[in-house]
């Protein structure tokens, strides 16, 4: 079935910048963080067998982010993300906006 990929292709690159390093609630060497994520993925790099077009399963974010680090091995981090998605017959993107929080903890 067309419509499952067999091939795929995506990426992200991340910009993490600190802006803020010093004593915080308690944490000696805590930093806050600014950040910029872009993604892209293609979840299926076919073409339709039918018609010979190209199968858009596409989504494009950006996702701009603060966060802040208490201790090296640790990270809460706010985000914002905006994405577009494209159907496989690619129609016009459907756009998504909304907040993420996330926490990390590397050991």
């Amino acid at each position: 079935m067309e419509q499952f990929g067999r091939n795929q292709q995506g990426g992200f690159v991340d910009f993490v910048q600190p802006v803020l390093k010093r004593s915080m609630f308690g944490y000696e060497k805590a930093v806050l963080n600014v950040a910029l994520r872009l993604e892209y993925v293609d979840w299926n790099k076919d073409h339709f067998k039918s018609t010979g077009g190209k199968i858009a399963d596409e989504v494009f974010a950006i996702v701009p982010a603060i966060s802040w680090r208490p201790t090296a091995q640790t990270v809460l981090r706010f985000n914002y993300r905006h994405n577009w998605q494209k159907d496989l017959l690619g129609n016009p993107p459907s756009k998504l906006s909304g907040f993420q929080f996330g926490l990390a903890s590397y050991f």
